[in-house]
């Protein structure tokens, strides 16, 4: 297991691409050695877990530039000559584990489920991630000890379930 927390390691989450560079590259140690490591990562794991509050119903921007910067060209996805990507994160599962201030109604009605589509759509389907499950926990302001113990619950068997998928 590889742990990256994006806050506490002090990563950088702005992409900058060199003039006239049209697509986000892997970086060497050189250029920068904590992204460098968490591409290596990213190449090695069989999933991921990836937990965060819900900021304007997307992920903070931390955690984008984590995806701008990591899932790149020859990390987790390839260019074609023309059409979409190809993924290479094939085999590859994601959890995610999302909290939320609001509550599920606000989530689904108002906005369509937004934040959970982000992970499918815009992340797992171009990467080619064989599963991407999200584990959602709407009003933690307000949260009881009996609904965090029947959250917890949920999310050990999520977990298990990635690990059982491995073997």
């Amino acid at each position: 297991m590889r742990v990256h927390d994006l806050l506490a390691d002090g990563f950088d989450p702005v992409l900058r691409l060199a003039d006239e560079q049209p697509i986000a590259l892997p970086v060497t140690e050189a250029e920068d050695a904590l992204c460098a490591r968490y591409q290596a990562d990213a190449r090695w794991a069989d999933a991921f877990v990836v937990v965060h509050p819900i900021w304007w119903f997307a992920p903070p921007a931390l955690l984008k530039g984590w995806i701008d910067r990591v899932l790149v060209e020859d990390v987790a996805l390839a260019q074609q000559p023309t059409g979409p990507p190809k993924g290479l994160f094939g085999g590859k599962r994601l959890l995610v584990v999302q909290t939320f201030q609001t509550n599920r109604a606000l989530d689904r009605l108002a906005f369509g489920g937004i934040a959970g589509f982000f992970w499918k759509r815009v992340v797992g389907l171009p990467t080619g991630m064989e599963r991407v499950t999200r584990l959602p926990l709407y009003g933690v302001q307000e949260l009881a000890p009996r609904r965090l113990e029947r959250f917890e619950r949920r999310l050990a068997r999520a977990v298990a379930g990635l690990i059982e998928a491995r073997d």
